[in-house]
């Protein structure tokens, strides 16, 4: 699957630079040798699109509680991270890597509507944006699932692109997920006070940490 033409953007660093590493714990002197795992911390904050540029944000939530609620949310903003749309929603209950991609059609869908013309779709779902920049084949959806996503950005006039974000980065549409079950609706223009405060600590340039485990390889 080619990618040069859809995706024109270099793909970001996952990982911002400031990070620091912590030692691992110090072994027992009847503890056998090994490679112990140790743990960084990363620093995570949204950033906006480039100039002339929307970032559709989206996210999917699934409870495994026995209650079968899932729902989709997702936000589009302008590069002032000003939100122009948003949109929360029950959908029915599934895998996460489906629901993940239902809430990034939905949006999809909403940007064409609005006239969006250069677009950045971003999300939490790792093997998802992998998998639609064409950087791997593993997949968690359907066959025509992953081709009904390609086709809705290839309709965008301008230039698109795919990117991934940790979930401390994508704390909007993670807010919208959870107003799914209170107001399910489409907002455009104002949003609700917990999704506004969250919009504004993005456009603050708010640093969340997030802990990444870092396994080392076992001697042999």
């Amino acid at each position: 699957m080619a990618t040069s033409s859809l995706f024109p953007l270099p793909a970001p660093p996952f990982l911002p630079s400031a990070c620091r590493h912590r030692a691992p714990p110090p072994l027992s002197p009847s503890a056998r040798p090994f490679q112990p795992s140790s743990s960084r911390i990363v620093f995570v904050q949204w950033t906006p699109p480039p100039r002339g540029w929307f970032k559709l944000n989206f996210d999917g939530s699934v409870y495994n509680d026995g209650s079968r609620r899932a729902s989709i949310g997702g936000a589009i903003r302008d590069d002032g991270g000003r939100i122009l749309l948003a949109f929360a929603e029950q959908t029915e209950h599934s895998t996460v890597g489906i629901v993940e991609a239902r809430a990034m059609i939905r949006g999809l869908r909403l940007a064409l509507e609005l006239g969006v013309d250069r677009l950045v779709a971003e999300g939490d779902d790792l093997v998802l944006a992998q998998l639609l920049r064409g950087e791997e084949t593993q997949t968690r959806i359907p066959v025509a699932m992953q081709e009904e996503i390609l086709g809705l950005l290839r309709r965008f006039p301008g230039e698109r692109d795919v990117r991934h974000v940790y979930r401390e980065g994508n704390q909007v549409a993670h807010t919208l997920c959870r107003q799914a079950y209170h107001s399910p609706v489409v907002w455009v223009g104002i949003v609700p006070t917990a999704v506004f405060e969250k919009a504004e600590e993005d456009r603050r340039g708010v640093l969340h940490e997030r802990e990444v485990v870092v396994r080392r390889p076992c001697r042999v």
